[in-house]
């Protein structure tokens, strides 16, 4: 991908980040979401994880703005149209995430210069385990406008 055409089977894979403490806090603040699962870490040790998880938004969100920092998508973006997302796995607190993205398809829509390009993603962590996995629509400035 980059700055030629998007093409159905386009791949790359994301930089890595790790998912701290401070970045799980900054989030919870931001949407006002203070579950204990990702906010108390005393709460968090008798969890089945044994340790505080990240947002499932705050991940997808990162795999996301990884993706868009490699500008791939830059200024041919015009707008989000659909987000189809699952979870399968916690990201937990101190875990590094990186995103593998495939372009899945790319239509012309009926609006002159405008496309749907589809996105799809699969998250994992640092030890290559898939936490989670989904589909971004996006509506794109088309190359032949």
């Amino acid at each position: 991908m980059g700055s030629h055409s998007l093409q159905a089977g386009d791949a790359a894979v994301t930089p890595a980040r790790a998912i701290g403490a401070r970045e799980i806090d900054a989030f919870a603040e931001l949407v006002g979401d203070f579950t204990p699962i990702h906010v108390d870490a005393d709460f968090a040790k008798s969890s089945p994880w044994g340790v505080r998880i990240a947002h499932g938004p705050l991940a997808m969100s990162t795999a996301i703005g990884l993706f868009t920092s490699m500008g791939m998508l830059g200024e041919r973006v015009i707008g989000l149209v659909n987000l189809n997302w699952d979870f399968a796995a916690p990201v937990k607190l101190g875990d590094a995430i990186h995103a593998r993205v495939t372009v899945e398809s790319v239509r012309a829509t009926s609006k002159p210069g405008r496309s749907l390009a589809i996105f799809a993603f699969e998250v994992v962590n640092q030890d290559e385990i898939l936490v989670e996995r989904g589909r971004l629509t996006v509506l794109v400035r088309s190359e032949q406008s």
